[in-house]
């Protein structure tokens, strides 16, 4: 029984090395990916009383356009067989994201606030639905915090892709690799997300002056047609400027302007975002 235990160790660490080593990889030579931006999120955005709570239901309205970025340096590693089989080398990648903001974003968020910290979970759609947390401050003059967002959606792309599959075929035939190409439209669902922060300053307590940064990877898993690709898809990074107030305690109002930037996108984009929502 002593000798049994190890031996049936042994073959289940050998049948785990035989499946760990099966991959499929792939270069992207061209391709244009939808990039769905998230709408900005500034926290609560007004003074909340000490051990209170608040809900909220809103509507954020953008505008609605559409742009092509082309994301300039990026290459594709080389891809090697582990048996000399076979291989790509580094090529570039022709590769753009397709920039869009869906005009309306639904969203509900609760928050709850002891002494001066606060906490807040949402969901919403945008198109798709998306879930965020936020752990902060909430003060007379100051509200600041980090928040986190999850989203899944469907997305499109048209690519034209090489692949490599690196198999095991069995004890005879040992390990052997397939490649190939294709091309054409795709689509396939995807989670995202990305993590960032905000500021806002209540010159009263009714108004909220707001800056909000946020970073997020699109095609956060680095796959294309379930292919592990060689290079990692390039961040974005925003950044919001705005205004809010507080009527009559219940109807909040905000506008303001998001700079989107990224590391592979030459210049910068501007882009209007207002809304409005439903404090109880």
């Amino acid at each position: 029984m002593k000798k049994a235990i190890p031996t049936f160790l042994y073959l289940a660490c050998f049948a785990f090395y035989l499946c760990s080593c099966s991959w499929q990889k792939a270069q992207v030579t061209e391709g244009l990916f939808d990039v769905y931006a998230p709408a900005p999120y500034t926290g609560a955005a007004f003074s909340m009383d000490e051990k209170s709570s608040a809900m909220r239901a809103s509507i954020q309205i953008r505008k609605n356009e559409k742009e092509t970025w082309q994301l300039e340096g990026i290459k594709n590693d080389p891809i090697h067989s582990d048996n000399h089989g076979e291989s790509l080398n580094t090529s570039n990648a022709n590769i753009a994201y397709r920039f869009k903001r869906f005009p309306v974003t639904g969203s509900f968020d609760y928050f709850s606030k002891n002494i001066i910290s606060m906490w807040g979970v949402g969901i919403g759609l945008d198109p798709y639905p998306f879930i965020r947390g936020t752990v902060g401050v909430n003060s007379r003059h100051i509200e600041a915090g980090i928040t986190a967002y999850l989203n899944m959606s469907q997305n499109t792309s048209t690519n034209k892709i090489n692949w490599i599959s690196h198999n095991y075929e069995g004890m005879m035939s040992g390990y052997e690799d397939h490649a190939g190409t294709v091309e054409g439209k795709y689509q396939e669902v995807k989670f995202n997300g990305g993590i960032g922060g905000f500021i806002n300053y209540f010159p009263i307590k009714s108004i909220a002056i707001s800056y909000a940064p946020f970073l997020y990877r699109p095609w956060w898993d680095d796959e294309v047609r379930d292919y592990e690709v060689s290079f990692r898809f390039p961040f974005i990074f925003t950044q919001y400027f705005g205004a809010s107030v507080l009527i009559a305690k219940h109807v909040q109002v905000s506008a303001g302007a998001t700079l989107y930037l990224s590391p592979a996108v030459r210049g910068s984009h501007w882009f209007f975002d207002s809304g409005i929502g439903f404090v109880f």
